[in-house]
């Protein structure tokens, strides 16, 4: 478990940012549709941290947005959301102008995902002090995040630190009393947090593509739906009665939809959201624990028919009373945000990768060997 040095926090060095240019490492990587951006979070997350560095000479932000979208589409969006003006940096040779700049999509540079030395000392160039505000992308090797804060002197922003905080509370009290809901396409990426917290006697809930994996490893019929193959063997070694998976399914067979219990898959069936009864059963046994941390919908959100378990769940957390709950995941979080139902919840972690990284390892890759 990380507990941030004096050193590190950057409410502690206001002096150390005055009149200095400050390379500030955000993550804007947000969904966008039109003239919308459909999540906010991490935009208004660095608001504070920005107000923080007022004395700054001048701020640079840098940033992902996917691996080929361009800022210039959304940039007068998050100037709208930061109420503040923003100069656009095409490249490493475009000049700073003003106070508050962006770089490109950080991602379209050769050098960054590859965390190139040379390419981080030109973006280094830019500034005399870095500072992390990305704790969700603070689980990759990649230039802007790993290599900076070898070159030039760093401290973590303010929401970066909450970040850290939160999460080790979260991991002090689910050890405790918790329950791990999980939900997602992908269980390899989970699996690492699940073996850790089976040896903690924390029950675990699974749904979506994860919990079809589950089934999968433990010989039930899925028909068509998504499985990792490659990983079945692996899961069949944690099969526990610590782990509960959905039992009842709505699933989507010739465009039409039916709601089907474990089985009674059929072989063209593609299970796509989680079931009422099995949701009961997750509630009564929720209701029991008093930490509890959910990542990843339990259904296919993106279709609005298979919905329905994800908001179910989300609504009947948000009416709990004196327990701790921690949400997070872009995927989840996004379509809280569009059900307008996130700003119900106190706890909340803006990073998917990073929050599963840590609260698997209680570690992340940028503090290893400091």
């Amino acid at each position: 478990m990380i507990k941030l040095k004096k050193q590190q926090l950057l409410k502690f060095n206001k002096d150390k940012i005055k009149n200095k240019n400050v390379l500030l490492r955000v993550d804007f990587n947000v969904d966008f549709y039109q003239e919308k951006i459909l999540d906010k979070t991490r935009i208004i997350a660095i608001k504070e941290t920005l107000k923080f560095l007022k004395p700054a000479r001048r701020i640079i932000l840098l940033s992902h947005l996917g691996e080929n979208n361009s800022f210039k589409k959304i940039l007068p969006l998050i100037e709208k959301i930061l109420s503040l003006k923003i100069e656009f940096l095409k490249d490493l040779n475009s000049p700073p102008k003003g106070k508050i700049n962006l770089l490109e999509n950080i991602r379209l540079f050769k050098g960054e995902k590859e965390s190139d030395l040379n390419f981080a000392k030109k973006l280094a160039k830019w500034g005399e002090v870095f500072i992390n505000e990305a704790f969700s992308v603070s689980h990759r090797k990649h230039a802007s995040v790993y290599l900076l804060p070898k070159i030039l002197p760093t401290y973590y922003g303010i929401n970066f630190q909450k970040e850290i905080e939160l999460l080790n509370k979260a991991l002090q009290r689910l050890k405790k009393s918790g329950v791990l809901i999980l939900g997602g396409a992908k269980i390899s990426t989970k699996l690492p947090l699940i073996e850790k917290f089976l040896e903690k006697n924390v029950l675990i809930i699974l749904g979506g593509g994860l919990a079809n994996t589950y089934l999968k490893a433990k010989n039930f019929e899925i028909g068509k739906s998504l499985y990792e193959k490659d990983i079945l063997e692996k899961i069949k070694k944690i099969c526990s009665p610590q782990i509960l998976s959905p039992f009842d399914f709505y699933v989507l067979n010739k465009n039409l939809i039916f709601h089907r219990f474990l089985g009674e898959i059929r072989n063209g069936d593609l299970i796509y959201d989680i079931g009422e009864e099995s949701l009961k059963i997750f509630f009564e046994e929720i209701k029991k624990a008093k930490t509890i941390i959910w990542n990843g919908p339990l259904g296919l959100v993106e279709d609005k028919r298979f919905e329905k378990g994800t908001f179910n769940l989300a609504k009947f957390l948000s009416n709990l009373k004196n327990k701790f709950i921690l949400i997070g995941g872009g995927d989840t979080l996004s379509f809280l945000e569009k059900k307008k139902i996130l700003k119900k919840f106190k706890n909340i972690s803006t990073g998917g990768g990073a929050m599963l990284k840590y609260l698997a390892e209680e570690n992340l890759p940028i503090f290893k060997n400091e």
